[in-house]
């Protein structure tokens, strides 16, 4: 089966952001990231028509996992603006009467959500991720699943499979969290090793199978020829990094072995006609549902 797997927080911050605090139901509770969400889900169900769209929602943004293993992990992010928690859960009661399917993983990101969902795809099965999170790279695997990575909501998206990988970071996707570990991730507070950059990780994580075949090189009394050849301060840095290297080896790896909620409600389209009138989103769950039957027929 062709499944979508939106990544719910990825999404639902785009569309808070391009629609702002102006939405409002009736009685003033704001909607804005509701009513872009929604319209996100219709314009993808009408351009890629799925067999199946699937919700997954972040149980825990900073899963305790990941912080113990890493105090400083997302501890840059901002708060939410005030006017966003609340939006979450009024989505999962509209979704809920939309019938289609939702899942997370209980203490987890909605990035391990979608690698236990990728996980038990078979060869037959086809996946798209869509999302803005680059942790998603890792999931590529042709040809089952890709990444539609969000460039302007989803009005336009990079579609991402295993040549696109490594046309645009010269990685295999296999090797991605390799790569990100070496470079670092700012949007997740993720240093990675002093001095290197894009070009240095990239070179490393092609030179050598795994970073314990670099690190072990990196110690050796000559290197062998390619990137750590006549560097001894890079060398040096690495070495310095081995605490680091190892505990970014068990954070930044999706954990598709976490536990999977998922759930799907029945679809009521006269609740959910009566709950669009209370809400004032008649327009984009009527466009939602107008897509859905386009899609099954």
């Amino acid at each position: 089966m062709y499944r979508l797997l939106l990544d719910v927080s990825s999404l639902m911050y785009r569309a808070f952001f391009a629609m702002g605090e102006t939405v409002t139901s009736p009685a003033g509770r704001p909607l804005g990231a509701v009513y872009g969400y929604l319209d996100m889900v219709t314009k993808l169900v009408v351009s890629r028509r799925p067999g199946e769209v699937v919700h997954v929602y972040d149980h825990e943004w900073r899963p305790v996992a990941r912080t113990e293993i890493y105090p400083a992990y997302k501890h840059n992010r901002p708060p939410d603006p005030e006017a966003l928690p609340s939006q979450f859960s009024l989505l999962r009661a509209i979704l809920d009467l939309t019938g289609m399917p939702q899942a997370m993983t209980r203490g987890w990101e909605a990035e391990d959500a979608i690698g236990a969902l990728c996980a038990e795809a078979t060869e037959a099965d086809r996946l798209e991720m869509v999302s803005g999170d680059r942790d998603l790279i890792q999931l590529v695997r042709d040809p089952v699943v890709r990444l539609l990575f969000t460039v302007r909501g989803v009005s336009e998206l990079a579609e991402l499979d295993e040549a696109a990988v490594l046309e645009r970071y010269g990685v295999p996707a296999r090797r991605y969290t390799d790569f990100a570990i070496l470079r670092g991730d700012p949007s997740d507070a993720l240093p990675g090793v002093r001095g290197v950059g894009e070009k240095t990780a990239r070179a490393l994580v092609a030179t050598y199978e795994s970073l314990e075949e670099m690190l072990a090189d990196a110690a050796a009394a000559e290197p062998r020829p390619g990137p750590l050849r006549g560097k001894p301060a890079l060398r040096a840095r690495l070495l310095e990094s081995t605490e680091y290297i190892d505990a970014m080896r068990r954070l930044v790896p999706v954990n598709a072995s976490a536990p999977l909620d998922r759930w799907s409600g029945r679809r009521d389209d006269a609740s959910l006609a009566e709950l669009a009138d209370e809400l004032g989103l008649r327009g984009p769950i009527t466009r939602l549902r107008a897509a859905l039957d386009l899609s099954s027929s």
